[in-house]
């Protein structure tokens, strides 16, 4: 089935069809440059590509199983796709540490740590150096080492935080592989440095994929773009979207001049501009243009769409942040009643997760059902995370976060001294806390024989685990070793001893139907027959190269818990701008448009350097980058708020208007002033709605008995 481009606008179609040498997509928000990146795909298998010699890499699983589903879909037929890798930097350098294991020094099982268990190594190295973790802010600490060893850039060296992640760094990254484990950062450092190391190995994988896409282009950091430069070697075939007005990262690494310099590096490339947008109202656009405009050095681009202008942006001036939240809920419920637009189409978007608090009250009083991002997850409990500790430890003793967290949980009579003590141990002997652990040394005491009894469950689980049917393991660990008496212990309540069960029950049916997921996938290839056996080679497998059974799942849900934003049902969403990127809405309400807050002033990085900012500079750049990502969220309407004055520390201090308002054409806003004689005419009359809107229309918003899920 050939591929029809007649949908594709002309920029479009001109961005698919150049298919050989390095391309630049600057792609607008709300401009289709996923369609872009799905047809190019397709056009290039039409062309006779093979799929496996193609990798497209974007920055979130979500984004990354999306594309995936709209390629198969626009080629009509899965088989066609075969061996195409689709997936994020993070999984792609999975891929590649799985397969070059061996080389890196690391176990076939090796565990990715998450954020928490990077601070749990970081507090013991704190302790091995007699330093009181208490002193420190962990995840700071965990966040300067990241950047150290990404990017090299010291911050202030007479800074406590900047020596002390100095001192720690080695002995972070020797305690790393002692547990043959790996963080976040790993997944893109190893995979340079195999590739620097073996050039055999760096020629397989440029012989392998011959076609490189990128997308969010604008976000790469340091060694993602070193892996590209790599990997498209003297082909060059290199497909890069973005857009360097959407460029908001640069605290985790990503450098706009990666986008804006691409030209430099990759002399007479094609480039491409997307600049008519499928999103939002004309008045929309023309404020952003008019915000995002100011900033110098950026590629010119100018938004419009063949839509009408719509209504006026409104901007609302409050008295205060109370007031401030409480006309947001006010007019969520006519929006609701009078224009029909349901909760989950309508956003609350500010700059800092502290200004979440008013609306989250505001809203509860309202009864409006709300989801707020970036609160707790189902991984994030207690629980939870023993049980993965669990599973983690038993396939990959070697894991001391993981095998510490449990190896008294419950509580079996191996307290923090003989845990400390084998440290000791394991250190002079230069081995493992495992290997402590199962030589069981008089040294241990009275709990040698309680640590043999530990160390035996993991052996037999350990095995187990590593089998078909590792679910029903997973729950016969969980009963050996009392993990959900362990949830009812200690719970003040029926109902919170009912959550904690609730959540590892969720956690084992999930490993239920992953493992039957798997078992489905396995049927269908030997339903296929023998010419559809792609084990020999890794690159044509289908799961982004992902280990099977539990170690795939485990490495699945690292991954997932840098990008987890659920499903919250229809709720209004309440989420920073940073988290904003890549959504849309039919309405925004963009909060919080006063000096201090938008733009920011907080410690940032600089645009050129980027190298930290002191507190209290403001990276103007970014900033302005940022209230365009915002503006740009909404289709149908805009509302903007601001306060005169907010409460600090429980004083009232006054607030200036951001300055991106000065930007927007007057023209293009309605202004309310809720302090204004306007405003109680305007409060009884909201009463009413809402008193008729709750009798007519309960049935939308949910329950008001229970507003936050």
């Amino acid at each position: 089935m050939a591929l029809d481009l007649s949908l594709l606008n002309p920029q479009q179609k001109k961005a698919v069809l150049q298919t050989e040498g390095p391309l630049l997509v600057l792609a607008g928000a709300g401009s289709g440059k996923t369609r872009v990146i799905a047809h190019r795909v397709v056009h290039l298998i039409d062309q006779g590509v093979p799929a496996r010699a193609i990798l497209a890499v974007t920055f979130t699983n979500k984004a990354a199983a999306e594309m995936k589903e709209r390629i198969i879909k626009l080629a009509g037929a899965r088989e066609r796709t075969r061996g195409l890798t689709v997936s994020t930097f993070h999984a792609f350098g999975v891929r590649i540490i799985r397969e070059q294991h061996e080389r890196l020094g690391l176990p076939a099982k090796f565990a990715i740590l998450d954020s928490g268990d990077q601070a749990a190594l970081v507090k013991r190295l704190l302790r091995d150096v007699k330093i009181d973790d208490k002193r420190f802010d962990v995840p700071r600490l965990v966040a300067i080492l990241s950047r150290l060893r990404m990017s090299g850039i010291p911050g202030h060296p007479d800074e406590e935080y900047e020596l002390a992640a100095s001192e720690l760094l080695p002995r972070y990254q020797l305690g790393l592989r002692a547990m043959g484990a790996t963080d976040f950062d790993d997944l893109l450092l190893l995979p340079l440095r195999i590739f620097r190391e073996a050039p055999e190995v760096l020629q397989n994988y440029q012989k392998r994929y011959r076609y490189l896409l990128v997308d969010e282009y604008q976000d790469t950091n340091e060694p993602q773009l070193q892996l590209l430069e790599l990997l498209a070697g003297l082909r060059r075939n290199l497909c890069v979207v973005g857009d360097d007005d959407q460029s908001i990262y640069a605290w985790r690494g990503a450098q706009v001049r990666h986008i804006l310099q691409f030209d430099k590096k990759y002399p007479g490339c094609v480039e491409v501009f997307l600049e008519q947008n499928y999103r939002s109202n004309g008045n929309i656009l023309e404020a952003a243009n008019a915000v995002i405009g100011k900033n110098p050095g950026r590629k010119p681009k100018k938004l419009w769409t063949a839509g009408g202008p719509g209504p006026n942006i409104r901007l609302v001036c409050a008295p205060d942040d109370a007031a401030e939240a409480k006309h947001v809920a006010d007019e969520i419920i006519r929006l609701a009643y009078e224009e029909k637009i349901p909760p989950r189409e309508i956003a609350i978007l500010y700059r800092t997760n502290a200004q979440a608090r008013p609306f989250e009250e505001a809203l509860r009083l309202a009864g409006v059902r709300y989801r707020v991002v970036g609160g707790t997850s189902l991984f994030d409990r207690k629980e939870v995370r023993d049980l993965i500790a669990y599973l983690r430890a038993a396939l990959n003793p070697r894991d001391e976060v993981a095998l510490l967290r449990i190896v008294n949980v419950p509580a079996r009579g191996i307290g923090d001294a003989t845990v400390a003590r084998a440290q000791e141990l394991a250190r002079a002997r230069k081995a493992t806390v495992w290997d402590v652990f199962c030589s069981a040394p008089p040294e241990l005491g009275h709990a040698a024989e309680r640590i043999a009894e530990f160390v035996a469950v993991l052996r037999s689980y350990g095995e187990k685990l590593s089998q078909r049917g590792f679910s029903e393991a997973a729950r016969a660990l969980v009963e050996e070793v009392g993990l959900f008496e362990e949830a009812r212990r200690g719970a003040q309540s029926l109902a919170a001893q009912a959550r904690r069960i609730e959540a590892l029950e969720s956690l084992l049916r999930q490993l239920i139907d992953y493992e039957k997921r798997e078992e489905q996938k396995l049927a269908e290839k030997l339903a296929a027959g023998p010419q559809a056996d792609l084990a020999a080679d890794p690159a044509d497998d289908d799961d982004d190269g992902f280990a099977s059974g539990l170690p795939g799942y485990l490495m699945r849900l690292a991954l997932d818990s840098k990008d987890a934003d659920g499903d919250g049902g229809d709720v209004v969403t309440l989420m920073t701008l940073h988290g904003a990127k890549g959504l849309e809405w039919r309405c925004v309400f963009l909060a919080g448009l006063e000096e201090g807050l938008l733009p920011h002033s907080g410690r940032g990085f600089d645009d050129a350097s980027g190298e930290p900012q002191a507190d209290g500079a403001i990276n103007l750049e970014e900033e302005r980058r940022l209230c365009y990502v915002g503006l740009t969220r909404a289709r149908e309407r805009l509302i903007l708020t601001r306060a005169t004055e907010r409460v600090k520390r429980g004083k009232p201090l006054p607030r200036t208007p951001s300055r991106f308002l000065e930007d927007i054409p007057a023209g293009l806003l309605d202004v309310i002033d809720l302090a204004g004689p306007q405003a109680e005419s305007a409060k009884e009359v909201q009463q009413v709605k809402a008193k008729s809107f709750f009798a007519a229309m309960g049935a939308l918003l949910d329950d008001p008995g229970d507003p936050q899920p």
